[in-house]
């Protein structure tokens, strides 16, 4: 099968799985399909550690103003959660922008990275979040199998697994591989820092010492901000109000709750303190925010990724 029939039918799985614009999970353990009917503006998003294939359409992803395009041509590889802004720029009724996220087991790509270089991974410096790479015809066939699995609950239950790990291989192996491995190396910077972001996306909603992230991570304050900084762009207290404000704007727009409820969801005391802050990142307060967002359709479609 050639690279436009198998992107057809990756596009025709798709849609079938995500019939409403917006992310809808699959049969697939750690499988989401997506849907966009139209380009959108840029919404403001927390994307968990993934890989997405495009099997139409064009996005982009912007972070610290750089922009990373991926489209059938070019799949997006984040290693961690990160705060991203995202946007449709190529979709329409006719030919919806149509894609997959794999989720990154850690597990699965921990024993992949001491399989690949059982002498160790490679020791480097932290390495920045998020990447694109050219997709090439062995992931792209590895994500249709991946797909054709939902036609059978046994193939969910037991092949899924391994064509998920063959897709890790695969990009492991690739030009962003060092981003994965990275990853799967405790002892590493990005590991070390990937480390640090779990606990921060499992506890926003709590008191966070920065100092007790960099002992845990084992490295002195100033040598954990850095690399913290370089993974993320960001220093871990600006990443973790971020990581908040975000949070709690999906948790106004999506699930329609005040922003004094949000607030206090996400760990802020005072709901003063966190309208001044939300104005403060997103030049509107929290009431206009959710005005915005009805206005531009968000609201009404599913939740994106």
């Amino acid at each position: 099968m050639d690279r436009d029939a198998m992107l057809e039918a990756l596009a025709e799985i798709l849609a079938g799985q995500a019939r409403s614009d917006g992310s809808s999970p699959t049969a697939i353990d750690g499988i989401h399909a997506f849907r966009a009917s139209g380009p959108s503006p840029l919404r403001c998003l927390v994307y968990q550690a993934c890989v997405i294939i495009v099997a139409q359409g064009i996005k982009r992803a912007r972070v610290d103003g750089d922009d990373f395009d991926y489209s059938p041509s070019r799949y997006l590889v984040l290693p961690v959660a990160l705060p991203i802004d995202a946007q449709i720029l190529e979709a329409s009724q006719e030919r919806p922008f149509l894609s997959m996220m794999i989720g990154i087991d850690p597990v699965m790509l921990a024993e992949l990275v001491t399989a690949i270089e059982p002498g160790g991974p490679r020791r480097g410096s932290a390495v920045r979040g998020i990447a694109v790479s050219e997709m090439t015809d062995e992931i792209l066939e590895a994500a249709l199998r991946l797909l054709s699995c939902l036609g059978s609950e046994l193939d969910c239950r037991v092949l899924a697994p391994q064509i998920k790990r063959e897709i890790l291989y695969r990009v492991l192996l690739g030009p962003q591989g060092e981003l994965l491995r990275g990853v799967g190396d405790r002892d590493s910077r990005l590991g070390q820092v990937s480390r640090a972001l779990q606990r921060i996306h499992a506890g926003y909603d709590q008191r966070i010492e920065i100092a007790a992230l960099a002992r845990e991570s084992h490295m002195s304050t100033s040598t954990f901000y850095e690399a913290f900084k370089s993974v993320t762009s960001q220093t871990p207290l600006q990443y973790l109000k971020e990581v908040r404000l975000r949070r709690a704007r999906q948790i106004m727009v999506w699930e329609g709750a005040t922003a004094s409820l949000a607030a206090s969801q996400v760990g802020y005391a005072s709901a003063s303190q966190f309208s001044r802050e939300f104005k403060r990142r997103f030049g509107r307060t929290p009431g206009e925010e959710r005005a915005w967002a009805d206005e531009t359709g968000e609201r009404q479609g599913a939740r994106p990724y």
